[in-house]
């Protein structure tokens, strides 16, 4: 089982002017830093940490068959949309499409700022497509996040900016230190924390 990103944000859920406010930085000297390093950098934190996508992106599960009957659980939710969903069937042949429909999957999609993973299952009496034993036979292609950054919750922005604070203020000199920059920042995002079984959030 593999996952991989196949299209990045276009943008970050805070903005460079954002960022320097929250910092009170009023000179342009760091600009290039903040922008490029310490914004994304802040943004794949947080991300890695919540198991969430914040900015719409796209991403590739690669799975080694449908599995033992159970759900199809998607990493890095919310969930937008399922793009596609693929199997190398017993013949051999890649790429054969399984679409959700009374004959194929039903798709789960927890919504709100604390979705969590959304899932797919075979739909009512019916089972998973018979795969080859490959590796990597099923191939589910999605989009995740919360759309653009207005729609990024405030919780999530305010750990940013924490984490923001923390990458900015130390640069790496705090090895053996926990800044209360990082604490607010883990405390403010742990809410958003998408943990696979936790009761969902309606």
């Amino acid at each position: 089982m593999a996952i991989s990103l196949s299209s990045a944000p276009a943008t970050e859920p805070v903005t460079l002017t954002e960022a320097k406010s929250h910092l009170k930085v009023d000179f342009s000297a760091d600009d290039d830093y903040i922008e490029d390093f310490v914004i994304p950098a802040a943004r794949r934190y947080a991300e890695t940490l919540t198991h969430r996508g914040f900015i719409t992106q796209t991403w590739i599960l690669r799975l080694n068959g449908f599995g033992g009957g159970g759900p199809i659980y998607l990493p890095r939710p919310p969930l937008v949309s399922i793009t596609t969903v693929t199997y190398t069937d017993t013949a051999g042949t890649a790429g054969t499409a399984w679409a959700a429909s009374s004959t194929g999957y039903t798709l789960e999609q927890p919504s709100g700022d604390h979705a969590l993973h959304a899932s797919i299952r075979p739909s009512y009496a019916q089972s998973y497509p018979s795969t080859r034993d490959i590796v990597d036979s099923v191939v589910i292609t999605y989009v995740a996040g919360y759309g653009a950054a207005s729609a990024v919750p405030v919780g999530i922005k305010h750990g940013l900016f924490m984490v923001i604070e923390d990458l900015y203020r130390s640069r790496g000199t705090q090895v053996d230190t926990y800044s209360k920059a990082a604490i607010a920042a883990e405390a403010l995002l742990a809410p958003f924390i998408a943990w696979k079984f936790d009761l969902r959030y309606d």
